[in-house]
């Protein structure tokens, strides 16, 4: 019971003198903004929308939010990826407006991998989905 006494004595005049020093604390969660993981992670959003129609009364609509993000491995090794949150569909305007029921939505993921060893020479992986040389639009597909 003596000893008890004497442990809890001397952690209790330990406790508040350790309070008074300002020990480093490591930062383990990786979703901290002061996380070194999130520290080379740039992200900007961007949003857009566009509509047309002919004179046949027949129109459409597309909406498109994007989050781009960047992240920097080394000086040398980059990666870029865009995430394409699109919403498109069909409409008439003719005589009276409505729009069709042919609402569809899709994610369209987009990236590249950029490696640049030196200044003359650029290695760079990419996957694209967008208006290269295809015969109908890309938010029909």
């Amino acid at each position: 019971m003596k000893n008890i006494l004497i442990t809890l004595l001397m952690l209790s005049l330990m406790v508040p003198a350790m309070a008074t020093y300002n020990l480093p604390r490591p930062d383990l969660n990786p979703f901290s903004m002061k996380s070194p993981v999130l520290q080379n992670l740039k992200m900007s959003h961007s949003m857009g929308f566009e509509a047309g129609s002919n004179s046949g009364g027949s129109g459409y609509y597309l909406s498109r939010y994007t989050n781009h993000m960047k992240y920097q491995f080394s000086p040398k090794l980059e990666l870029d990826l865009d995430l394409n949150f699109v919403n498109f569909g069909s409409m008439n305007t003719g005589s009276k407006f409505s729009v069709n029921d042919d609402n569809r939505n899709k994610i369209l993921p987009e990236f590249s991998l950029r490696y640049k060893p030196s200044d003359s020479v650029n290695f760079e992986i990419r996957m694209s989905q967008g208006l290269l040389m295809q015969r109908s639009p890309w938010y029909e597909k």
